[in-house]
């Protein structure tokens, strides 16, 4: 809708086709009842049509349904919870620990203890043998296995010294053999001495299943 003064000359059909309009728009927007009768300085409102909308698209047919998702993988793993047991006595840190907390049969148990002195000084580890460690695998109380048995050690006294932060790791491997036979499943303890004086013990549980 737009608003036009009425200039000499003009008519309600002029001013139709000027505007792309009828002059029967015209009149019914400025209640005229006779087409004939403008006259000059008459502001009159003429609608003007809008733009053409443009036509509707037809519509998309549906879209196929989605493929399945994939599932979704499982959770990694975690790795293999590592028995460790830590004590300190006298400056010197004490760790026992197994590769591993539960074995099949036949498999290798690997068996560490560390020492570490954990001073800011020197110090010496004092041993009445040659023998600075040993290990001993039980079950219900009862002597699977141990490191010793049958090894000779020189029977005088030995010494370790070790620097601030220095570590001595002794490693050892059981093939869950006892007198050449193969244990069967069960829950087993491993015991670990530090065999200076005084001596430490460490304990660690395993599991060996079928």
């Amino acid at each position: 809708m737009i608003r036009y003064i009425v200039r000499p000359g003009d008519t309600l059909t002029l001013l139709a086709a000027r505007y792309g309009t009828t002059v029967v728009a015209i009149m019914e927007a400025n209640n005229l009842v006779n087409a004939d009768l403008i006259f000059v300085g008459q502001v009159l409102l003429i609608p003007v049509p809008g733009p053409t909308p443009p036509p509707t698209p037809p519509e998309c047919p549906p879209c196929p349904p989605c493929p399945p998702c994939p599932p979704t993988p499982p959770p990694p793993t975690p790795p293999p919870v590592r028995p460790v047991v830590t004590r300190t006595f006298d400056g010197v840190q004490f760790t026992l620990s197994l590769n591993k907390s539960v074995y099949e049969i036949g498999e290798s148990i690997i068996i560490r203890l560390r020492k570490k002195n954990i001073l800011t000084v020197p110090l010496t580890l004092t041993y009445r043998t040659s023998q600075k460690v040993d290990f001993r695998v039980t079950r219900d109380d009862r002597l699977i296995w141990q490191w010793s048995q049958g090894r000779f050690f020189t029977p005088a006294t030995t010494t370790d010294r070790f620097q601030p932060g220095e570590e001595k790791v002794y490693r050892e491997v059981w093939d869950q053999r006892a007198d050449g036979i193969i244990t069967r499943p069960g829950l087993y303890r491993i015991t670990g001495w530090n065999l200076a004086t005084p001596s430490i013990r460490l304990i660690l549980d395993f599991r060996i299943i079928a």
